[in-house]
């Protein structure tokens, strides 16, 4: 074997090895982020399972993150006790579970209206929260029934996108828009 030829043989070696690694990286991402969207939808489902389980009203937030509250840092479940039977007004409150996230996951907002990433649009703020009475499908704080999406994207790979809708009574779906297209709409 000549000079030549081992050279030719060890930049196809190169090659290959440089694009395997790539798919796996890829690979790796789309795993992140279809974890990432599982866990957001596992734990909304908590919350409505406790707030059924302990007849309290449950909320998820967004974790604040700089001045920003956009679901990109994590979430916090708390349980809300109702104070004199006066709606949103609050005597006890206990944390159930917090989620911080660690992963190069975050909120697509170029692809939301203001009214997404459950946000409701007639709170001071207008905050972003899912909330849960009874059990009952995921309500907004003026009982309007939360019926929108967040979109979360890849930081390293921003073609990697999942939409996570909640429909009025109480589904949860995740769709990839790129498998999905007609869905996610």
């Amino acid at each position: 074997m000549s000079l030549l030829e081992a050279l030719i043989c060890v930049a196809l070696l190169s090659l290959m090895t440089v694009l395997s690694i790539r798919s796996f990286a890829q690979q790796m991402a789309t795993y992140e982020l279809d974890a990432f969207a599982q866990t957001f939808v596992q734990d909304a489902q908590l919350a409505r399972q406790v707030s059924q389980q302990q007849r309290q009203t449950v909320s998820m937030k967004p974790l604040a993150k700089g001045h920003r509250s956009n679901w990109t840092a994590g979430w916090e479940i708390k349980t809300h006790s109702i104070k004199n039977s006066i709606p949103n007004t609050f005597e006890n409150t206990s944390l159930v579970k917090s989620y911080i996230n660690t992963t190069p996951i975050e909120v697509a907002e170029h692809l939301l209206n203001p009214s997404q990433q459950f946000a409701d649009m007639s709170a001071p703020g207008k905050e972003r929260h899912i909330s849960f009475t009874d059990g009952a499908p995921a309500l907004l704080h003026n009982g309007g029934f939360v019926a929108n999406r967040i979109v979360w994207q890849h930081s390293r790979y921003p073609e990697l996108i999942r939409h996570i809708i909640l429909g009025p009574g109480g589904r949860w779906r995740i769709c990839n828009p790129v498998e999905d297209k007609k869905d996610c709409q």
